[in-house]
C-alpha cells in the first residue's frame, strides 16, 4: 500500500520529514463517512497511523472530537462508547505522539492571548499552538487563518491536495 499526495509517494514527500500536529477537524472527516472530505481525511489519518509521516495530536484534540462527533455539527453523530472507544484507539497508537500542555505552555498562552487580543473560543487554537511549540513543525488544518500569528508553528490544508491509496 502507498499513499499518494499531489501524485507523489507520501514517504518521498517533504511532508514524510516534518512532524505534524493533526487537527481535530481532520480526526472528524475521518470519521464521519458522510462528508465530503472523509476520503482526504481517512487517507491522512491512515498514513499517520501506519507512520507514514509523524503524526502528533493533542489530548485537546481528542476531547474535541468528541465533542463534535457525539453533538449536532455531524449528521450521524456517534454514541458516547463509540466515540470513545476511536480516542482510545489513538491515545493507544504507538506511531501517532501524543502532546500535553504544561503550567508553561498555560503561561505563554495567556501572554499570547493578551497580545493578541484573543476572545471567545480563539483561545482554544492558541493553547493548541502553544501545546505544540518545540515539538512539532506542522500543523495540518483546515483553518490556517487561525494559526497565522504563531511564528513557530507553520500551518497547511492538506484537504487542499490530491489524496489517493495505491494498492500494489
Amino acid at each position: 500500500m502507498r499513499i499518494l499526495v499531489n501524485s507523489k509517494n507520501i514517504t518521498q514527500s517533504t511532508h514524510a520529514r516534518k512532524r505534524l500536529l493533526l487537527d481535530t477537524m481532520i480526526l472528524c472527516y475521518a470519521h464521519d463517512r458522510s462528508n465530503p472530505n472523509y476520503a482526504k481525511a481517512s487517507l491522512i489519518v491512515k498514513a499517520s497511523i501506519t507512520g507514514l509521516v509523524k503524526a502528533y495530536i493533542s489530548y485537546q484534540n481528542l476531547s474535541e472530537f468528541y465533542s463534535i462527533m457525539t453533538g449536532k455539527k455531524v449528521k450521524k453523530p456517534l454514541t458516547p462508547k463509540e466515540a470513545t472507544e476511536i480516542c482510545a484507539l489513538y491515545e493507544e497508537s504507538v506511531t501517532i505522539g501524543k502532546l500535553l500542555p504544561t503550567n508553561v505552555t498555560y503561561n505563554e498562552t495567556f501572554e499570547s492571548a493578551t497580545s493578541l487580543s484573543l476572545t471567545n473560543g480563539d483561545i482554544f487554537d492558541c493553547v493548541l499552538a502553544h501545546t505544540a511549540k518545540g515539538k512539532v513543525d506542522t500543523i495540518w488544518t483546515e483553518n490556517t487563518h487561525h494559526f497565522k500569528e504563531y511564528n513557530f508553528l507553520s500551518a497547511e490544508n492538506p484537504l487542499e491536495w490530491t489524496w489517493e491509496e495505491v494498492t500494489s
